[in-house]
């Protein structure tokens, strides 16, 4: 899945599936550097969408405050 067109809920389930899996034991070995690298990908895009969110609601908090 790519991460652009990813919403934060769907970056969210795919990281669970991945968890799942390598916790489970269901992860090929031939492809657990391929998944974590994916993971670490959705990690930092989860933390982008965060922060983004984060200032957002900042902004309009500080808006509603000045008004």
């Amino acid at each position: 899945m790519e991460n652009n067109n990813m919403t934060y809920a769907q970056a969210m389930e795919r990281l669970e599936v991945i968890m799942n899996d390598v916790q489970g034991g269901k992860m090929d070995i031939d492809r657990l550097a391929d998944v974590l690298k994916e993971a670490d990908e959705i990690i930092k895009f989860c933390k982008d969408k965060l922060y983004k969110v984060d200032e957002e609601v900042k902004a309009v908090l500080q808006n509603m405050a000045e008004e």
